[in-house]
């Protein structure tokens, strides 16, 4: 299912919209679920909901779209975001902080967003087929590609997930434990190699008798009681990484 947001203080273009993606037959209508929004507010009000797209006004009143989609990205990163306006520029302020996909001038027989529709559909077909972990925050969830993981630790509460960001380490604290979230992996390429800690064994640049080494320089040890197992995955997983090439 894909959920589609259309955040708009105008009625009519977002039935607009509505009509343009079931007419381009990309993605089938019983797969889409609609939610409607003529606020910056009301969206920000229902970001559990994590939408693949959103269709997002510049101009509205109270919050406008610039700052909808700078606190949007919070708690969802990989939503396709386009920008919709009558009379706006893109500015380094949106480009920076809302990363759009696309910036759609309405004109009067909606001809840029009939032109450009396709290539919106596609790209959130193309970010559906990626795997994602959702995951819950102090009062909100959000989806973690799974590819850009590390590893995860326990916690007190919950556990840590390390993961790679722009060249640079990020920690996020979640409540799910790592015995919720290892049967979400296992499949996955993931493995225990300590008590602690599950690993990604696509990560995985060096391996040792005591301990192993992740992409970022990360050093972590492998236990007694996990290593022939941790030892045989590994295996697995590079003779299926190999066949796939």
């Amino acid at each position: 299912m894909y959920t589609i947001a259309i955040c708009d203080d105008d009625k009519e273009y977002r039935e607009t919209i509505k009509k343009i993606i079931k007419g381009a037959e990309i993605i089938n209508e019983e797969e889409i679920q609609f939610y409607d929004y003529d606020s910056g507010k009301k969206l920000l009000s229902c970001v559990d909901v994590l939408h693949n797209l959103i269709f997002l006004d510049i101009r509205m009143p109270g919050i406008d779209g610039n700052r909808t989609a700078e606190l949007l990205r919070i708690s969802n990163k990989e939503a396709v975001i386009v920008f919709c306006s009558n009379y706006f520029e893109p500015t380094l302020e949106s480009i920076n902080i809302g990363r759009p996909f696309r910036y759609i001038m309405k004109d009067i027989n909606d001809t840029n967003l009939k032109k450009e529709i396709g290539d919106i559909l596609r790209e959130i077909q193309r970010k559906h087929r990626m795997k994602y972990l959702t995951v819950t925050l102090t009062g909100r969830m959000i989806k973690i590609l799974i590819n850009d993981v590390l590893y995860i630790s326990i916690a007190k509460r919950g556990s840590f997930i390390y993961k790679a960001n722009n060249g640079k380490i990020e920690e996020i604290h979640c409540r799910e434990t790592i015995k919720e979230l290892y049967p979400k992996l296992v499949d996955e390429g993931f493995e225990y190699a300590h008590n602690s800690y599950v690993v990604n064994l696509e990560k995985v640049v060096d391996l040792n008798r005591t301990s192993l080494k992740l992409n970022g320089g990360i050093e972590l040890n492998i236990s007694r009681s996990k290593k022939r197992k941790f030892e045989e995955h590994f295996m697995q997983f590079l003779q299926k990484e190999s066949g796939k090439r």
